[in-house]
């Protein structure tokens, strides 16, 4: 067993590999060439058996984060998948000395195993998964009637997102704006945080991983404006049957939730139907702001931990003024790549 960096040549064989194990993106060659071959610090790597099989896969995905205002690097590992025994291991030695520390967010089984194994990582509670019109979703394994009792409930409880507009104080939203924008300038970033934790990304990463040209994810980006000075941004995947708050930042705990709920009504406004919406919030005052909207937290506290190969990381258990929001990594672009795959196989 050898463990190389992917290059397109490699392509078929993780293709195979990731089509006999359901593994979603993988088996999608636009997006594994480039999520994983246009970034300089973005890579995927395979563990090869002698008959050039792939046995397993990870990537490293370097982040930046601020804590109390200092820069912190911590590496993700997007597709951690472990085909053969043994095999996560090696895969894990690869992550954790790519970067000086690691972080896990949502993750996947073989990625937890590993982890709960070593006594160097550390778990945050607090980071919670919110959903508006939540769409019951229908697997092929449901029985008829489960099928028709889910349809039922969409159709009975979900609304449009402008239906919600009129939950928004109008005296909270009357010194702010959001624009749209096509590309991410200098000052899109916010001045200052108030957030003593966050995912922090330069301008040239967001340009990167939220393009808002790629054929096969739509990322929305907003330019937040308070007495028309920027304020922040907004980005969200929107996608047929669902819009996720990818990534945003602010000035403001209070005035970022509202120009969230701000984006969100531009992007469904010309929806014919209820569209699911989700996000992630750790910080009481925003969650507030979206519990108000409509949002409902339905139990799910997402997987969140850092560590490191020599000790814990110096990070306060307190996640209630961090930022940490749904798609960094991979973590949320899967699904709606999934729905779009299927849609170009389906045309």
């Amino acid at each position: 067993m050898q463990i190389v960096e992917y290059t397109p040549e490699h392509f078929e064989a993780l293709r195979r590999a990731a089509s006999q194990k359901g593994i979603p993106g993988l088996e999608y060659r636009p997006f594994v060439d480039f999520y994983y071959r246009t970034f300089p610090s973005c890579r995927l790597y395979l563990a090869l058996g002698e008959d050039g099989s792939v046995q397993g896969t990870i990537g490293v995905h370097p982040l930046r984060f601020e804590y109390e205002s200092r820069e912190m690097i911590f590496g993700f590992a997007p597709s951690f998948h472990a085909f053969q025994p043994g095999i996560g291991g090696y895969l894990y030695l690869k992550w954790m000395k790519s970067c000086p520390g690691a972080v896990e967010f949502g993750g996947t089984e073989d990625a937890h195993r590993v982890i709960r194994s070593s006594r160097h990582w550390t778990y945050f509670t607090g980071v919670k998964q919110y959903v508006l019109n939540y769409a019951f979703p229908a697997y092929p394994s449901d029985a008829w009637w489960r099928a028709a009792a889910k349809s039922a409930a969409r159709a009975a409880l979900g609304r449009k997102v402008s239906r919600y507009a009129g939950r928004i104080p109008p005296s909270a939203i009357s010194a702010l704006s959001v624009r749209e924008e096509q590309s991410y300038a200098q000052d899109i970033l916010p001045s200052r945080s108030p957030f003593r934790f966050r995912f922090a990304p330069t301008v040239e990463y967001l340009s990167w991983r939220y393009n808002t040209r790629l054929a096969f994810l739509k990322y929305r980006l907003f330019r937040i404006l308070k007495f028309g000075f920027p304020a922040g941004y907004v980005i969200l995947c929107d996608s047929r049957d669902r819009v996720s708050v990818a990534q945003c930042d602010g000035e403001n705990p209070t005035d970022l939730a509202y120009a969230v709920l701000l984006s969100l009504l531009e992007v469904t406004r010309g929806d014919s139907k209820p569209r699911m919406v989700l996000l992630t919030s750790s910080h009481p005052g925003m969650q507030g702001v979206y519990q108000q909207f409509g949002f409902r937290f339905r139990g799910v506290n997402m997987k969140f931990a850092l560590g490191n190969l020599t000790g814990r990381v110096n990070v306060a258990s307190d996640t209630s003024n961090w930022l940490i929001n749904f798609d960094f990594g991979d973590l949320a672009m899967l699904q709606p790549l999934e729905e779009y795959v299927r849609q170009v196989a389906g045309a």
